[in-house]
C-alpha cells in the first residue's frame, strides 16, 4: 500500500502487547456483561409494567432525545456541553468499532482493508475533530461543576474522577497518534489535525525517534489499560447512565402525562401505594438508575424554590441508593420524610426538564398513596377537604343543592334524558361554589350563548376527585368516577367543555380508565374556534397590558399553550406580554397536588414567587385559564398589596367583557 493512506493498527506495538490487549478486552467485556446482567436482574425484581408497545414511537423518541439530545439542548450551556461530550464519545467509540472490524474481521476473513485511501483520511479527520470537541466539552463540564458551582450540581471527587478518566483516555489517544505521525511522517499526516499538531510540537521540542517510540509504546499500554478499565467499570459506576438513560428514554411513558396509573381491583389489592422497594415496577427501578443527578428537576421545582423539604432530585437519588443497598431502612419516615412528598404540587416541571424522562411525579403519588390509604397520614386540612368531597360532592362541604346557584338568572340549559346537545359544560367545583370563580362560568355561558352553541350543564355533577387522586386517596377517587360516569352515561352530548384544566385533564385522560371516554375541550380552545369561525367578535376595547400565566395542567400536562393566548389577543386594545417563565417552563401557581386545600411548611409561598415575577413584568392584568391559578394569583397579589395595580382575570372574562 505504498503511497496509499491506510491505518497501521499495531505500529510499534510488539506481539506480547497485542496479546495483552485481546486478553484484557475479553476480561473487560466479561466484567461489563456480568455487571450489566446484575443491573438487569435488579430491575426485574420490580413488578410488571407494559412498556414494550408502540416501538416506532419509542425509537423516534430515542433518536430525538437520546441521540440528538433535543431536551438536553433546551438549556444552552449545559446542553451544548453534554451534547458535544456525547457526540464526541459516540464518534470515538464508533471509530474504535470500525478499526476493530477493519483489522479483526474484514482483513483476515476477506483480505479487505476498509481503512485506506480517501475513506481513511476522512475517518482520521472526523475522529480528531470529535476528539477535540470531547476535550472541550470536558473542560466546559469542569468549569461549570467546579468553578461556577450551581447549587443543583455536586462538586464532589466522584464527578472529578469521572471527568479525569475521560480526559486521560482521550489525551493518551492523541499522544499515541502524535508519536506515530512524528516518527512515520506520512504525507497525509495533516488529515489528523490534532495529532499532527501535537507531533510537530514534539519534533520541535527535539524529542528523538527513539524517545518518540518509547513514549508511544508506554502511552499505548497506559491508554489500553484505562480504556479497558473504563469498559469494565461502566455498570458499576456513574458511567452506567450511558446505558440506563437511553434505555429509560426508550421505555418512557407514552400515555398522557396527565394519566396516573389506577390501582386495579382496589377492593382486593394487597398493596395500596408503595412502601417498600419490592412494590416499585421494573420501570421505576430503571428510572432510579437512569438519573444522572444533573439537578435540572430541582432547579425547576416550585416547591424547592419555595424552601420546602422537597428536592425531586434527592427523592430519586435516595431511592437509587436505597435500591443498591447504600441507604438501608424503611422508605417512609427514614429514607423520605412525608413533608417531602406533600410539598409536591404535581406541576410536572421536573418531568419536563428531566433529560432521562424519569416519572418523578408518578413515583411521588405512589408514595403518597401508601401514606393516605395505609397510614391515614394526610397533612393539615387535607382530610377535611376529602371528607367534604365524599359527603357533599365538593371540597368546601357546601350543599349539593347550591351547585347551580351561580346560574340563577342566566337561563342556563340543563341536560335532559333523551335530548342531545353539542356540549356538556362541566362547570367544576370552583366555579360552582367560589364566588370569584363563578364569574368564569357566567362568562363562558355568555360566550356560548352569543355564538349560538348548543350546550347544557349536568344537574348531577359533583367533584370528580382529582385532588383526592393526587393526594393518594385512590379509593375515594375511584368511587367518585363510578358515580360521575354513571350519571354521564344517562345523557346524550357530543363533546365536553371545561374551563378548569384539572377537570379537563381528569375527564379527558383519566375517566377512560373507568369506562368514560369522551371528546373533551378546554374552554380556551372552544372560544378560539368560535373566534376563528366568526361566531363571536369582541368589539369593546380594553386598553391594558396582559401577561398570560400558563396553567400546569393545561400546558405541561396537555400541551395547550397558544389557544388562551390567541383568545386574549382577540380582544381589541389588549397587549399580550410574556412572564419570564412561560409555556413549557411556566412556573406553577402553587395550587396543584392538593395544595389548594392544605398548608405545606415553606419559607415562601409559590404563588408569592409567581406574583413577584408578574409585578416585575408590570402588566395591568395577569390572565389565566384555570380557576386554581386565578385564586392563587389573586391571593398572592393581595398579600403583596397589589390589588390596585394588578388585576387577575380568566381569558373568558376578558372576551365576555369585550362582547357587545
Amino acid at each position: 500500500m505504498t503511497g496509499v493512506p491506510f491505518r497501521d493498527t499495531f505500529w510499534n506495538v510488539p506481539y506480547a502487547a497485542q496479546v495483552f490487549l485481546y486478553a484484557g478486552a475479553a476480561v473487560a467485556i466479561a466484567i461489563f456483561l456480568w455487571g450489566l446482567w446484575e443491573r438487569v436482574r435488579l430491575w426485574r425484581r420490580g413488578g410488571p409494567e407494559a412498556r414494550f408497545d408502540r416501538l416506532p414511537q419509542r425509537l423516534r423518541l430515542l433518536a430525538v432525545h437520546g441521540l440528538a439530545q433535543a431536551r438536553t439542548l433546551s438549556q444552552a450551556y449545559p446542553g451544548i456541553m453534554h451534547a458535544i461530550i456525547l457526540w464526541g464519545f459516540l464518534a470515538l467509540f464508533m471509530g474504535t468499532v470500525l478499526a476493530t472490524i477493519d483489522y479483526d474481521v474484514t482483513l483476515p476473513l476477506w483480505d479487505v482493508k476498509l481503512l485506506k485511501g480517501d475513506f481513511y483520511l476522512a475517518y482520521e479527520a472526523v475522529l480528531d475533530l470529535f476528539g477535540l470537541f470531547f476535550v472541550i466539552g470536558l473542560g466546559m463540564a469542569v468549569y461549570r461543576r467546579f468553578v461556577v458551582r450551581p447549587h443543583r450540581l455536586d462538586p464532589t471527587a466522584r464527578f472529578a474522577n469521572v471527568l479525569a478518566l475521560l480526559f486521560l483516555i482521550n489525551l493518551t489517544g492523541f499522544v499515541v497518534e502524535a508519536c506515530r505521525l512524528a516518527v512515520v511522517k506520512p504525507a497525509w499526516g495533516p488529515w489528523s489535525p490534532v495529532g499532527y499538531a501535537l507531533g510537530q510540537g514534539l519534533l520541535a521540542a527535539g524529542v528523538s525517534e527513539g524517545a518518540l517510540r518509547a513514549l508511544h509504546l508506554s502511552t499505548w499500554l497506559f491508554h489500553a489499560v484505562i480504556a479497558l478499565g473504563f469498559i469494565a467499570v461502566i455498570p458499576y459506576s456513574y458511567f452506567v447512565h450511558l446505558i440506563t438513560t437511553p434505555l429509560n428514554i426508550f421505555f418512557a411513558k407514552l400515555t398522557s402525562r396527565g394519566e396516573i396509573r389506577a390501582i386495579a381491583n382496589i377492593e382486593e389489592a394487597e398493596a395500596l401505594g408503595v412502601s417498600t422497594l419490592e412494590e416499585f415496577s421494573w420501570k421505576r427501578r430503571l428510572d432510579f438508575d437512569a438519573c444522572v443527578e444533573c439537578g435540572r428537576c430541582e432547579a425547576a421545582c416550585p416547591a424547592y424554590m419555595a424552601g420546602t423539604k422537597l428536592s425531586p432530585k434527592q427523592i430519586i437519588v435516595k431511592l437509587k441508593r436505597h435500591m443498591h443497598g447504600e441507604r438501608p431502612g424503611p422508605i417512609h419516615g427514614t429514607l423520605i420524610d412525608p413533608d417531602e412528598l406533600w410539598s409536591c404540587t404535581t406541576c410536572m416541571a421536573c418531568v419536563e426538564e428531566c433529560p432521562a424522562f424519569i416519572d418523578i411525579v408518578d413515583t411521588i403519588v405512589d408514595l403518597r398513596r401508601y401514606l393516605t390509604l395505609s397510614e391515614g397520614a394526610l397533612p393539615s386540612t387535607a382530610p377535611q377537604s376529602l371528607q367534604n368531597i365524599q359527603r357533599a360532592g365538593n371540597p368546601w362541604g357546601l350543599p349539593p343543592a347550591e351547585r347551580l346557584k351561580w346560574a340563577e338568572g342566566l337561563e342556563v340549559p340543563v341536560l335532559e334524558e333523551g335530548k342531545e346537545v353539542e356540549y356538556l359544560y362541566w362547570v367544576g367545583c370552583s366555579a360552582s361554589y367560589d364566588r370569584r370563580n363563578q364569574s368564569i362560568a357566567r362568562s363562558v355561558v355568555k360566550i356560548l350563548k352569543a355564538a349560538g352553541v348548543s350546550f347544557a350543564v349536568m344537574p348531577e355533577e359533583r367533584c370528580h376527585g382529582e385532588v383526592a387522586r393526587r393526594l393518594g386517596e385512590e379509593y375515594l377517587y375511584q368511587t367518585l368516577q363510578q358515580e360521575n360516569i354513571g350519571n354521564l352515561h344517562r345523557y346524550r352530548f357530543r363533546k365536553v367543555i371545561t374551563h378548569c384544566p384539572h377537570c379537563f385533564n381528569t375527564i379527558k385522560n383519566e375517566f377512560p380508565q373507568f369506562g368514560g371516554t369522551y371528546e373533551v375541550l378546554h374552554h380556551s380552545v372552544v372560544i378560539e374556534g368560535l373566534l376563528r369561525e366568526g361566531r363571536i367578535k369582541p368589539t369593546r376595547p380594553i386598553a391594558q397590558t396582559v401577561a398570560f400565566h400558563d396553567s400546569c395542567y393545561l400546558g405541561r400536562y396537555n400541551g395547550i399553550f397558544e389557544a388562551p393566548r390567541e383568545v386574549a389577543k382577540s380582544v381589541p386594545g389588549l397587549r399580550l406580554i410574556e412572564l419570564p417563565r412561560n409555556r413549557e417552563r411556566g412556573l406553577c401557581c402553587g395550587g396543584g397536588g392538593g395544595h389548594m386545600w392544605m398548608e405545606v411548611p415553606s419559607q415562601k409561598r409559590v404563588n408569592i414567587i409567581r406574583v413577584e415575577e408578574a409585578l416585575e413584568s408590570k402588566p395591568d392584568v395577569v390572565a389565566t385559564a384555570c380557576p386554581f391559578c386565578l385564586a392563587m394569583v389573586d391571593l398572592g397579589r393581595k398579600v403583596k398589596g397589589a390589588e390596585e395595580t394588578l388585576a387577575v382575570k380568566d381569558v373568558s372574562e376578558l372576551v365576555a367583557e369585550s362582547l357587545p
